[in-house]
């Protein structure tokens, strides 16, 4: 967790750096192949130098960033949890489960779909 201790360090609010931290946690133990940087000021997770999926938080909720592919196949997914998703990101209200199953699935497909990728994005 040193990559993301700046980005962690940079949250004001105890509760919700606490829920980073066990959210970032849980994909570094999860997925200890996945190598870690911050980015664009973003805790960010990668695959032979190509992006998994990257996470950031607002007052509200934690933006869960995995490329707009991702967003379009697991569409259905995101709104049956009731997460509200843009083209690129889905955000889970702090008041809201986390579905791990579902995270699971996204980063696994990005590993997948990714594996022959030589470049950061799609």
């Amino acid at each position: 967790m040193d990559t993301f201790k700046p980005y962690l360090d940079s949250i004001k609010d105890d509760e919700i750096r606490s829920r980073m931290i066990n959210l970032l946690e849980w994909v570094q133990n999860k997925y200890p192949m996945l190598g870690k940087k911050i980015a664009w000021n973003q805790p960010h997770f990668t695959h032979h130098d190509t992006f998994i999926i990257a996470f950031t938080h607002a007052k509200s909720h934690v933006s869960i960033i995995p490329e707009y592919k991702v967003i379009d196949l697991f569409k259905d997914e995101i709104r049956k949890n009731n997460y509200l998703h843009t083209n690129f990101i889905y955000k889970v209200k702090w008041n809201q489960e986390m579905n791990y199953d579902l995270l699971s699935k996204i980063i696994e497909y990005n590993m997948h779909d990714k594996s022959d990728y030589n470049s950061y994005w799609r």
